[in-house]
């Protein structure tokens, strides 16, 4: 691979934001790499299209040219990430089939990315108390990261993985939580939807999540569902499946959480008053 056209390290560090969250617009990866001149990273990802290393989705209409380019993994920048022997091959060959991706799966990916960027935005570690957001996304823990354990698991498969910690001094956390987020794309099949709700809450009783944390205080579940109508759904029959193993007042019953992704798109992840509990 050493035949690959040469780019710098914040083209790489663009590269590896492409594989962790699929598709990314110019002001996102702008955000992410905490740029302020928004021409230097048009030139870099000008300078990434032309090397092959990212494609971009990019409309003519004039209703649609104000929004920002969209970009993805293309072939010299999967060629590159495979040549650092670091990611699984399934998981890169995924990246191949990009271009191929529905509208819904690319807007799903922007979702997440704005999640990602809202916890990273929210950390506070210059005044006490401090507040402190860890996460993944899906392909940073199908690479040996703290969420690895989730590859194995054939019952939980969110979409971001996340821990919030608050720390009232020097030490251990006086707060810590993790949440595992999963957004229902529009037209999932209710029966989908009841098999996804079935295989978080088989989790949150089989002992997975203890066996791999010295904390027994299990994740908090949060589902993104498309409109109302499915959220009212996906919530009544979650109250079912819950109550067959805990009863409403249980201090140990899992927590459960909906919104729908205008809530979620409008107030961010970190808006308490978007989630419903089951």
């Amino acid at each position: 691979m050493n035949n690959l056209p040469t780019v710098t390290k914040k083209q790489r560090d663009i590269v590896d934001l492409l594989y962790s969250y699929r598709f990314l617009n110019r002001i996102q990866i702008q955000t992410f790499l905490k740029h302020k001149d928004y021409k230097t990273i048009n030139l870099w990802l000008r300078d990434l299209l032309d090397k092959q290393y990212v494609g971009r989705i990019y409309s003519t209409d004039f209703a649609e040219r104000t929004k920002p380019a969209i970009y993805y993994l293309s072939l010299n920048g999967i060629r590159h990430l495979k040549s650092m022997d670091f990611h699984s091959v399934d998981e890169l060959g995924k990246r191949y089939r990009e271009p191929t991706r529905s509208q819904a799966y690319i807007d799903r990916c922007l979702l997440l990315a704005d999640c990602a960027i809202a916890l990273e935005q929210a950390r506070n570690e210059d005044d006490w108390p401090q507040s402190w957001y860890y996460f993944e996304t899906e392909a940073d823990y199908m690479s040996d990261s703290f969420y690895h354990f989730l590859v194995d698991s054939e019952l939980a498969h969110p979409h971001l993985c996340y821990d919030k910690q608050i720390y009232e001094g020097c030490g251990v956390p006086t707060t810590a939580e993790s949440y595992f987020l999963e957004i229902f794309d529009p037209g999932l099949p209710r029966y989908r939807v009841k098999k996804r709700l079935s295989d978080y809450i088989e989790f949150l009783g089989s002992g997975e999540w203890e066996d791999e944390n010295k904390d027994d205080k299990l994740p908090i579940i949060q589902l993104v569902c498309p409109r109302t109508s499915d959220l009212i759904y996906a919530k009544r029959r979650t109250r079912g499946l819950l109550s067959e193993d805990w009863e409403y007042d249980d201090e140990s019953r899992p927590h459960i959480q909906f919104t729908t992704i205008d809530k979620l798109k409008k107030l961010g992840i970190l808006a308490k008053e978007i989630w419903e509990e089951a």
